[in-house]
């Protein structure tokens, strides 16, 4: 059965926790994602996880994403705090058959709907022309034709389209997408007993296990066959858990964290450990993400 699944990220955070301090800056992305799960509850829509300022939710059909990527934008643009502070979102959604495993949602139409997502300025949804097809008339009516786009990861260009939130939009802003991404401005090396990895934003997700599949390999005693993966996900690296006993990832001067079936934006340094903590037998890799222009 086809499903609906869409991102929505909100824009502008990072600024803001420069300007008003973490704490207040907390509690308003907070207050802006609580709105977005209320929305995706409404249209009957599942919220998988949220990972720093942004959803990943799964709906029944193209119809109920569309509804409710729409009322999510206009909840956003009416909310004065959000407003004060210049805070909005920006969303895409793809249609298409998902595998689901422990709650969480892979395949081939996560990986789309994410993508295009990163090409979406703030104030704005974007799909694809294949989600639009599968919409009834009156929604697809909503939809302005874009045209084909470059999106890392895919051999073909999409097609992708806009859809109209609000009257002021109906005329179509062909120039608000990029013709193709942008260079890669980050990257990501981890070291490991045996070897070293760097990745890219263009690079495809890494698996890390004892299996002999896995891209990093390695023998720890706690670990799963795959325990854990690597990828880019729009502007930073994310690391997910998919093991049995946990991962725990510590960055430089913050606290240990325990993940279990639950994901990590790497930033700056650090250190992971598969199925143990630090202090039970040190760190199995180490990260370092290198921003550069």
């Amino acid at each position: 059965m086809l499903q609906a699944v869409l991102f929505a990220d909100v824009t502008n955070s990072t600024k803001l926790y420069e300007t008003i301090g973490d704490d207040e800056a907390k509690r308003l992305v907070d207050a802006c994602l609580e709105i977005l799960r209320d929305v995706t509850a409404f249209f009957g829509g599942r919220v998988v996880k949220t990972l720093g300022d942004e959803v990943m939710c799964v709906f029944s059909s193209a119809d109920a994403a569309a509804e409710a990527s729409c009322e999510m934008q206009n909840r956003l643009s009416e909310d004065e705090l959000a407003n004060k502070h210049g805070l909005s979102i920006r969303i895409g959604f793809h249609v298409g058959h998902l595998i689901e495993d422990h709650g969480d949602v892979f395949g081939d139409a996560v990986n789309t709907a994410s993508r295009i997502t990163s090409l979406a300025k703030g104030g704005q949804t974007i799909t694809t022309e294949t989600a639009a097809a599968a919409m009834s008339s009156d929604l697809r009516d909503l939809t302005r034709s874009m045209g084909r786009f470059a999106v890392r990861g895919k051999a073909e260009s999409i097609a992708i389209c806009e859809v109209v939130w609000q009257a002021e939009n109906l005329t179509m802003i062909s120039d608000r997408l990029p013709m193709t991404l942008p260079p890669p401005t980050i990257s990501l090396r981890l070291v490991y007993q045996g070897g070293s990895l760097t990745l890219t934003p263009e690079d495809e997700a890494v698996v890390i296990g004892r299996e002999r599949s896995c891209r990093i390999r390695l023998s720890v005693p706690c670990a799963s066959r795959t325990h854990a993966r690597v990828e880019f996900r729009r502007d930073k690296f994310v690391l997910s858990d998919t093991s049995t006993n946990g991962t725990f990832v510590q960055a430089d001067g913050e606290k240990e964290v325990a993940l279990k079936r639950e994901e990590f934006i790497l930033h700056g340094n650090g250190r992971i450990c598969l199925g143990h903590r630090l202090s039970e037998g040190g760190a199995d890799l180490v990260w370092s993400v290198k921003t550069y222009q």
